[in-house]
């Protein structure tokens, strides 16, 4: 076929308005393919290739097998890659094995694949990476050139840098990892080194350390070679400034930078890893034009579900990396979807919320992530606890109790009657004497620290002008006491850290948003609601502020934090207890253009449906001409109540995966009679059945068997966990299975003590470690050249175990392994 070139039709640096007169004149000669090399002309000039020096491109060379499109060539003039072009209508994949017909003849290790529009990449001469995978942007020759180095020094399994709880105890003697940040990264070292995944979520509870887990994560993927260089991306400078701090003690030896400074420093060329806001990338898209796609090896979004979309995606999907997402609060837009009626009915809203849900982002199934760890495996660690749960604090004044009912407060305005909801309050209105209520209130009863002064706490005000009369009032009540911790605040930043750290007088720091998501004040006894919340992310987010333990030293003696106090003035808690309706699909919002990385979408029902996530509602347009009037009148505290959280947590912790799951087999049982009977007679074959065949893997949720075990951490049956949700019986522990694992077999093989210690010791490594459950079912014996069998006398002493075999074939068929393996296996 004669190219398009060869045709006249187009020279390859030609401008926008060319292309246009191109695409209009290939549409009219039917040339497909010549329209997508027009694409991929266009893709490669943004990736730097200069399509005019044959230096670099050469073009339609002729192999024993066929013609190669196009061949991108290294600094020395030498075939790097093969770029197999096809027209757009076709799957470009399909191409593969064509493409390594000609690289090989070509001496070419690296193939792309494209039609313009999709581009494939592969590196077919490294044995670890399999197949192809998509990229969304083409690479420069420097990063062709670093993948051909790579195939030349190949990194090692990422799982073969070893993580134990004293990893991180060579850079600063008090740094232990604990047990669920070393499980979180060896299960994305196994779906990295056995499946060849490439992107993962980590949904884990603020406060249970995800800054030093990615530390941590990064080092072994600096130390294995499986990254050269690393972008963390975090939403607010803040943020940036106090990763830094953490990356510097664990990761020295990389010189960790911030980009905003680094790059004018010159430091960002000699660091391999670098912390930066989707703003500073985003400013004059500079991201483009200081990096190269494959310029970074991993990138890790903190708070994921906020930089995933609108301005932010198009940075993030620009590095072609390893991705992992961090975040407490995953954007659900696929929960309680009917994700095949959606696609047949409308599959543009699909593809929006497809494009905005964290967990497709990240290349996982709705509402699983790929390794979760909530405020309550937190709070039940037997490790633990590691995060502690509130004491709320319900107050409502007679404004309050009148803003919360559906007809709402009415009040007479310029002599005509108006009505304000809780939102309204602080914005349409202003209550001098409720403000004042609230905090004499909070002031009585906020929690005292063990020095008798009242706890570090934070208050989260409507807007920066509630949050000033707040701080002046709390300062008119008890001089000195407050600060305003707000963006309109001058170095309000370096004030939030002197007041996390204990360098200012002050107890009460008033906020709005700035404080609500990654904060660290660990010594933070009081949190304060001053202002409604109707999104359950930005619920748990300010909770979050809380959750973390601490030990406070008053002289010699320790004081531990058990919990924290949640003085709630606008029923917030209530609200996602009793009103919040988790069943309903989240709204997808319009993106609004100006938007970096903002969260606005909104969701709910009732009268509170009005509510943004992220923030406590859409912000309102302001009408200059109206001024909002003051409320002169008084207010009174009509109730009080104190609820105490139990360790089960409350409703909005925990309807996520699991929380869904108990509510949606309660409604299957009710609504099954013959399960409802299975059940009843415990039945456990008939449920096995039954739920195999009429509840999992529906649409909306995707519940099975091997979910249910990652997600709880225990390998039960799927009787196991359907008695559990119906309150029947209590889950097993893990440890609770691997001792009536040991003891049944024991039991039937007649074991001594020393024998029954051999199976003991295998059953708990089996349940706690992948690897180490895929050796034993393959019969690999160094298995046992662990430490924890030196202390049994180790492979000798084994020997002398005469049952062994039949011992182990039976621990193999025990239903420990067999939960265990079903977690494990790809879906």
């Amino acid at each position: 076929m004669i190219s398009y070139r060869e045709r006249g039709i187009l020279q390859p640096q030609a401008k926008r308005s060319e292309y246009f007169i191109a695409f209009t004149i290939i549409t009219q000669m039917s040339q497909p393919e010549a329209f997508s090399r027009i694409l991929i002309d266009k893709a490669l000039e943004l990736s730097g290739w200069d399509l005019l020096n044959p230096q670099q491109i050469q073009f339609e060379q002729h192999t024993e097998t066929g013609r190669a499109d196009y061949l991108l060539k290294d600094s020395f003039g030498r075939v790097l890659c093969v770029l197999e072009a096809k027209r757009e209508g076709l799957d470009p994949y399909d191409a593969k094995e064509q493409a390594r017909g000609y690289a090989e003849q070509l001496n070419a290790p690296l193939i792309i694949l494209s039609n313009g529009r999709e581009h494939w990449f592969w590196n077919y001469e490294r044995a670890v990476q399999r197949d192809a995978y998509r990229i969304e942007r083409l690479p420069s020759r420097d990063d062709l050139e670093r993948a051909r180095l790579k195939n030349l020094q190949p990194p090692r399994p990422l799982g073969s840098e070893v993580i134990t709880p004293e990893y991180l105890r060579q850079l600063k003697h008090d740094l232990t990892l604990r047990r669920y940040q070393i499980r979180a990264m060896d299960e994305v070292a196994r779906l990295f080194d056995t499946q060849g995944l490439r992107k993962f979520l980590l949904e884990m509870a603020t406060g249970t350390g995800k800054t030093l887990l990615c530390a941590a994560l990064i080092r072994r993927f600096l130390m294995s070679r499986n990254a050269e260089r690393v972008l963390f991306i975090v939403d607010r400078i803040e943020l940036a400034r106090q990763t830094i701090e953490d990356f510097a003690i664990v990761l020295p030896e990389f010189k960790p930078v911030i980009y905003k400074t680094a790059r004018r420093t010159g430091e960002l060329l000699g660091s391999s890893v670098v912390i930066a806001t989707i703003q500073s990338l985003l400013t004059d898209r500079r991201y483009r034009d200081e990096f190269t796609p494959f310029y970074f090896d991993l990138v890790i979004n903190d708070e994921a579900h906020r930089s995933i979309y609108g301005d932010a995606r198009e940075v993030v999907q620009f590095f072609q990396a390893t991705r992992i997402g961090l975040t407490a609060t995953p954007k659900a837009y696929l929960k309680n979807v009917d994700i095949e009626k959606l696609a047949e009915e409308n599959p543009k809203a699909l593809e929006a919320r497809q494009l905005r849900d964290t967990y497709h982002y990240f290349g996982c199934k709705p509402g699983f992530p790929t390794f979760r760890y909530d405020i309550i495996d937190a709070v039940k660690d037997p490790e633990g606890p590691f995060l502690c749960l509130p004491k709320i604090f319900d107050f409502r004044s007679d404004i309050t109790t009148k803003a919360l009912a559906e007809s709402g407060w009415a009040v007479v305005i310029n002599e005509q009657e108006e009505s304000f909801k809780i939102q309204d309050l602080e914005k349409k209105i202003f209550t001098p004497t409720r403000n004042r209520l609230m905090c004499e209130a909070f002031l009585k009863e906020a929690q005292k620290d063990p020095a008798g002064a009242i706890g570090k706490s934070i208050v989260f005000a409507v807007n920066q002008t509630h949050a000033t009369n707040l701080t002046k009032i709390f300062n008119e009540l008890q001089p000195g006491i407050a600060l305003t911790i707000t963006s309109r605040i001058p170095e309000a930043s370096v004030l939030a850290k002197e007041f996390r750290d204990g360098k200012r007088s002050e107890r009460i720091a008033v906020s709005v948003d700035m404080l609500s998501t990654g904060y660290n004040c660990r010594d933070a006894l009081n949190i304060g609601l001053f202002r409604p919340v109707f999104s359950p992310t930005e619920y748990i987010q300010i909770k979050g502020r809380g959750t973390r333990r601490y030990t406070f030293m008053i002289g010699h003696t320790a004081y531990e934090k058990s919990c924290f106090y949640l003085l709630d003035f606008c029923a917030v808690a209530e609200y996602f207890e009793d009103q919040y309706d988790y069943s309903v699909p989240l709204k997808v919002p319009r993106e609004k253009k100006s938007s970096v990385a903002t969260d606005s979408y909104t969701q709910g029902d009732g009268p509170h449906s009005v509510a943004a996530e992220g923030q406590s509602e859409p912000p309102a347009r302001e009408k200059p001409s109206r001024v909002i009037p003051i409320w002169e009148g008084i207010d009174t505290l009509v109730s009080q109540e104190v609820r105490i959280v139990g360790p089960n947590g409350e409703k909005v912790d925990i309807m996520t995966f699991r929380g869904g799951y108990e509510r949606d087999i309660k409604e299957f049982v009710a609504q099954t009679p013959i399960l409802k009977a299975a059940v009843e007679a415990e039945d456990d074959d008939a449920i096995e059945t039954i739920l195999n065949e009429r509840f999992y893997h529906r649409p909306e949720m995707y519940y099975s068997p091997d979910k249910l075990i990652v997600s709880y951490g225990v390998p039960a049956t799927t009787p196991a966990f359907v008695y559990h949700a119906l309150g029947r019986k209590p889950l097993p522990t893990r440890d609770a299975i691997v001792t009536d694992t040991v003891d049944s077999i024991a039991a039937r093989f007649n074991l001594r003590y020393s024998e029954q210690k051999w199976v003991v010791a295998t059953a708990q490594l089996l349940a706690e470690d992948s690897t180490a459950l895929h050796r034993f079912m393959s019969g690999d014996m160094t298995l046992f050249t662990a430490s924890q069998f030196n202390q049994l006398g180790g492979v000798s002493a084994l020997a002398r175990f005469e049952d062994r075999e039949q011992v182990f074939e039976a621990l193999r068929q025990s239903t420990l392994v067999r939960q265990s393996l079903i977690a494990i296996s790809p879906s």
